[in-house]
Order: structure tokens, then sequence, then C-alpha cells
């Protein structure tokens, strides 16, 4: 990898920054710093920017795992409009982004787990002055770390044939890439193993006198050497030991390891075992962990012939664990050390415990997973370190490098979205380990963007639909359809289990008629990916009729009835999850014709062939038959005005003997009510106008004035 470290003046700022911006613009275009405080540390894009295979990166250190950082960026004034500060892997947001007196703006940040987050980067969306769609931009950050290792003073020697463990010191040992084998041909060979509390280093010295042992290790977060370039391996670790004889003849096994696993229920299991001119054929020794008589008895070693090759085929008993970096195998004849060996003894490869990490949580336990869902897997047990796990169904399957050791492996993988087996199996090699994951059908309630309305001609998206509907005709029945090939479009869903409530309400408010449909499952249809995997016990497959449903079909119901549907997700299913949906149909009309008795009072009256304005009359009486019209998109609202015709008792109610004026006439009227009324009420103050001619007078006239209005 070629890498590069440089800084760029402000002449060189002022120069870019006046490029123009008709491709993608580069970092300091857009902003002439951006610095990056972490703990007491100062670094800026300008001092501190690094490129890393021909990206421009902020180069930073740190200390700690999950650091909190602080980002200030300084922007030019042309042509950033505003910024803001997305989420993304690595980070979490601890506040929002301020914009300090239209001088920088400043966020702070919370970095999880640096040293393993490969990619660090924190993303922008920018909105440019000559740009309608905003710009999605990645501040790339590239953390070092200072990792010291090194291994302590004691112990000083080392004797042939006898493996020691010492313990590596480092201040950061998840930063340092372990090799997965020994270092072999080597005066001292040596592997590096990962334990919970740190990393272990196995030495197995070959030669005798003073020897040394290099230990090279790589990173996977570099430190900057003496020249600020970064470096992704260490100085050897060095240590000088003296190497001497063993005490006793060491006699080597062809098994580095073996488990209770492979001579289970005390069966011997067959070794072959280095060949000693002392050692006895047709011998049982015994095995322990002292040198010392009274030890715990560990295994039995049952020598049997001497082979061709000049080794000694033997029978092993098991009875005991041992691992290497505890020290010799004492091999005795009854309590007398009579040779030394070593091997692993281990318990059987065993899976105990699955746990579930997905993206952006941690780990759980569990072992459910979802067609097509990506996860991390981590396997916790005894003796996984050579174990063969393998997961049957499971795609894209890859071992993660930093989880393991003999009690716990981590891997990732993903369910894939055609899967048809319910559960993926966990075998170790061939064997099954007794550990499953359980594939689950997601149960996600979707939008109601798959159920739709059909009422006589016209059809709406329940999603779309506005809350309340008016129809103008008669209703011949309302439909309710599901699209289930639209389902699982996007993302899975999974079977949707809906209620649905239908009620009839009359213009008053009152319930006329009632229905409520339970445990309603729509399945995925023929465009979902699963179809063939979902199981249709108990799906609908049929549109919903409400004429079929109701007592009161809807062809039958009178203006201004209300239908309201209720749509929802079943409560106890997806909990808060679950959505609603309330349509309600109201069967609207234009108009109304009814018959009207008022009182006009002081009408003005101006009969066509007589001079002047006209007369004021007393209280007449009129009976008119009139056309009422309602407002559109409002339930039972009339308009202020009405239109009809009748006859007019003019001056009716006036007994005195000089009434001269009195009369019976057919008009023509328009009514306006200037003061509202409520629906109910029978009595009103309308403003009359129009004309008619007087039957007894035979004379035509015109006329305007108030009244008061009984309903009938």
């Amino acid at each position: 990898m070629n890498v590069r470290c440089y800084s760029i003046g402000a002449v060189l700022f002022l120069a870019a920054g006046s490029l123009p911006l008709t491709a993608q613009p580069a970092m300091r275009q857009l902003f002439h710093n951006i610095s990056l405080r972490i703990d007491t540390a100062m670094y800026t894009w300008e001092a501190n920017r690094i490129e890393v295979n021909g990206e421009p990166h902020l180069l930073f250190a740190y200390q700690e795992e999950n650091p909190v950082i602080e980002l200030r960026f300084y922007p030019r004034s042309y042509p950033l409009r505003s910024l803001s500060v997305l989420g993304g892997d690595g980070y979490e947001l601890l506040d929002s982004l301020l914009n300090i007196n239209e001088e920088y703006f400043r966020i702070k940040l919370r970095l999880k787990e640096v040293t393993r987050t490969d990619f660090l980067s924190v993303n922008l969306k920018i909105n440019l002055a000559n740009s309608k769609a905003p710009l999605l931009m990645s501040l790339r950050l590239f953390p070092v770390s200072r990792t010291i290792a090194y291994l302590p003073e004691e112990p000083r020697e080392l004797f042939i044939g006898e493996e020691k463990a010492i313990r590596l010191e480092t201040n950061n040992p998840d930063n340092i890439i372990l090799p997965k084998v020994w270092a072999t041909g080597m005066p001292i060979n040596f592997m590096l193993r990962r334990e919970e509390d740190g990393i272990v280093v196995q030495l197995l010295p070959n030669q005798l006198g003073a020897q040394e042992v290099h230990i090279p290790l790589a990173l996977r977060k570099p430190y900057l050497d003496g020249q600020g370039r970064p470096a992704y391996q260490l100085p050897p670790v060095t240590k000088s030991f003296t190497v001497k004889p063993a005490k006793l003849s060491f006699l080597a096994v062809n098994q580095r390891e073996v488990s209770f696993e492979q001579g289970g229920s005390r069966q011997p299991l067959e070794i072959e075992l280095a060949y000693d001119s002392k050692l006895k054929m047709q011998k049982t020794y015994r095995l322990e962990a002292r040198e010392e008589a009274g030890g715990t008895l560990v295994a039995e070693i049952f020598t049997r012939n001497v082979l061709a090759s000049g080794r000694v085929l033997c029978w092993l008993r098991l009875y005991d664990y041992h691992r290497r970096g505890e020290g010799y195998l004492y091999i005795k004849d009854g309590d007398k050390a009579v040779f030394i060996t070593n091997l692993d003894i281990i318990p059987e490869t065993k899976v105990n415990k699955v746990s579930i990490r997905r993206e952006g949580q941690d780990w759980q336990p569990g072992n459910e997973v979802f067609p097509g869902e990506r996860i991390d897997i981590r396997i916790e047990g005894q003796s996984l370190h050579k174990a063969d796990i393998r997961f049957d169904g499971l795609a894209e399957v890859k071992k993660d490098s930093v989880i393991q050791s003999a009690r716990e492996l981590a891997f990732s993988g993903m369910a894939p979205l055609n899967i048809s087996q319910k559960n993926i199996t966990i075998y170790n090699g061939s064997e099954p380990t007794g550990q499953v994951l359980r594939v689950r059908e997601y149960e996600r309630p979707r939008p109601f963007d798959y159920i739709s309305l059909h009422y006589g001609e016209d059809s709406v998206l329940l999603a779309e639909a506005n809350p309340l509907l008016f129809v103008d005709e008669t209703l011949p029945d309302i439909t309710i359809r599901f699209d289930d090939n639209l389902i699982d479009q996007g993302r899975l869903y999974g079977r949707q289990e809906l209620e649905i409530d239908i009620e009839l309400r009359e213009r008053n408010n009152a319930l006329i008629d009632q229905r409520e449909i339970r445990n309603l499952v729509i399945c995925p249809g023929e465009g979902s990916p699963r179809h063939v995997i979902y199981s249709e016990d108990g799906c609908r497959m049929t549109d919903i009729k409400l004429n079929e449903l109701l007592r009161k079909k809807t062809f039958e119901l009178e203006p201004w009835t209300a239908i309201r549907i209720t749509i929802r997700h079943k409560p106890e299913k997806y909990g808060r999850n679950a959505l609603s949906k309330t349509i309600e149909f109201v069967l609207h009309k234009k108009s109304t014709f009814d018959i009207d008795v008022s009182f006009p009072a002081g009408l003005v009256v101006k009969r066509l062939n007589e001079p002047g304005f006209g007369n004021l009359g007393g209280i007449s009486m009129a009976m008119i038959a009139q056309f009422s019209f309602y407002r559109d998109k409002q339930v039972a609202r009339a308009k202020p005005y009405k239109f009809g015709a009748g006859f007019l008792a003019f001056n009716a109610f006036n007994f005195s003997e000089n009434n001269t004026g009195r009369d019976v006439g057919i008009v023509v009227l328009a009514s306006l009510y200037p003061i509202p009324s409520k629906d109910r009420s029978r009595l009103s103050f309308p403003l009359y106008a129009g004309g008619g001619y007087f039957l007894s007078e035979s004379e035509w006239f015109l006329l305007f004035g108030p009244g008061i209005r009984i309903s009938l």
C-alpha cells in the first residue's frame, strides 16, 4: 500500500476554493479546515491529512476503544448552504450539529470499537448553493495507536521438550493479529493464542544453550514510525533463554492433543510413542502431572510393540484433563518417574450456547434468524479451537479472526432469502452439535398500501385514502381487496394479521348495524420470494364484500348515512408497531325538497302598478315548497339560502276593519338565513326576497323582508 502524508498551505486552499463545482467537490473546496479533538489532543485536516490508497484521511491517535471525539467543520462561504452529520457504522451521535456564530459547525461523537472497525468514516449531508440535490460525502478517519508488546523478565530457562506458556505484556491485545499456526524450524518454536484476559505465547525449545526467540507481530491499526508513516508491523518481540536438557528422557507422542470424545467410555486410544531402550513392552505405565509420588492419575499408557518406523505402538486410556502449558506429564513405573512426555488432554468439543448480533445491536442470547438477514454468530462451549464448525443452509459464512479460542468462536453469514428449511443445523465436521439456528418468518406490520377499497366505479388505496369520503349516488357495495403480491415487495414483512370493524350510523349518529372481523390473515402472494414457504392455512384468499356481512345493505341506506370501516393490525400480535386506519363513507346529496311555513313580518311590498317604494306590511303567513342545497365535503350542512314557490297570506293576522291590504298571493321566493341554526332546530329567522301575483287584486308585486320560519 502506497501511503503518503502531506500538508497543504493557505495559498493552495484558496486556489482550490475557487475551482468550479461541475463535479463532486473535494473536502478542501467546501471547508478551509476540519479539526478533531480527542482527549487533550487536536488534529486538523490541514496539518494531519494523510493519503491512503489515493483517498485523503484525517489521522488521529487513540487510546480507548470507545473514545468521545469532537469534530469542527470550518466552511467556506461559498458554495455551502447547510451541513448535517448522518448516522453510520462505527460511531454514534452524542448531540446535534451546532452552527457556532456562523464560524464553524460542531458535533460530538462516540466511536465504537475503534480497533475492530475497518474503514472508519463520518457521513455528511451537504446542501450546495448551486445544486438542488444534497451532496453525500464521507470524512474518512485514520486511527493510529501506539501498541506496546514485550515478554516479562521471568522465566529465563527452558527445557528441551517442555512447552512453556508465557503471557505477552501489551497495552492493546485486540490490535495484535495472531498467526494461526506454529512458527517452526527455529531453536525455539512458538505460537500465539488469545485468551479471555490477554495473549499467551507458547514456547517449545529445540536446541541447547543460549537461544533467542524473535516474535514478529502484525497490527490491525498502525502506529507512526520515525518518518511519520503508518506501520502495521511491530518490531519483533525478542527474549533470550537458556535451554537445558530435560531432566528425564522426553518421549514425544504423535498427537499434540486428544479428547475424551476420542477416548469415550474409557475406550483405549491408539497412539505412537517415541522409542527408548528402557521402555518395556506389554506393560502399563501411569501418567501423572507431578514427578513426586502420590500424584493424581491423568492417563495410562500400555505399550504393545515396536513399529518398523522405530516408534512404539501404545494404547492410551484417559482419566483427567491436562494442558501442555501446565507442565510435563510424567511416565511412571509405579510411583517412580522414568520418562516425560506432553500432550493436551482436553474435554470433548461441545457447543453450549449460541448468541446472535444484528447490525447496529449488541450480542443477544438466542438462535433465531430471518430469511435474507446478515448476522454475526457467537458460539460458546469447550475445546472449540479444534472444532470444524459448519452451518447447514447458511450462506457466505466467514470466520472471525479475532474471536477464536477454546471457549469461543465467532462467524458471520447470511440466511438465504429463499431458504426452505426451518432449522439451520450447526455441525462439528459431520456430527451435529445439538445446536441449531431457527429460521423464523418476519411478522412485521406492513403499511396499508396493499389494501384497496372499491365502491361504485371508484377505488382508493387505504394507505392514501382521506378519512372522510363522500358518495353522491346510491352505493351498490363496498369491496375490500388485498394485493398480496405487494406484501413482501421491497422487504419481507410476512403474514399480515388484521382486524376489521364495520359500523353503519344514521345522520344523528345512531348505530343501525355493526360487524367485526377477527383473526383475518393475509399471506404474501406469488410476488413474494418466500411464497412457496408460507403456509396458506387460515389465509384469506378472497375479497370482502360488505353486503355479504351487513343486515342493512348499502344500497338501502338513506342519505347522510355513514359507513365507518376500521382496519388495523392485531394489537396483541404487533404491539406498539400495529397500524390502524379508519375510513368513513358518507352518502351525500346535493339538495333536498321540503315545505316551510313561515311568518314574515314587516315585508316591503311593491305593487307594480302603484308609484313609490311600496308599503310595509304586518304579520303574514307563507307556505313555501322549496329546495335546500348542501355544502360540498360536509355532512348535512346546508347552504344559507333556499329557493321555492308557494302561497303568501299578506297581512294575514291584521283583523282591523280598515285593513284593505289583506290578500293571498302566489309567490316565488328566495330565502337567506344570515343567522346559523342547529340542525335539529325547527325555528329560524330568514330574510325573504321575491315576487308574485295577488289573487284578489289581480296585481303583480315584489317583496322583501324578514320572517320567522317554522320547519314542518
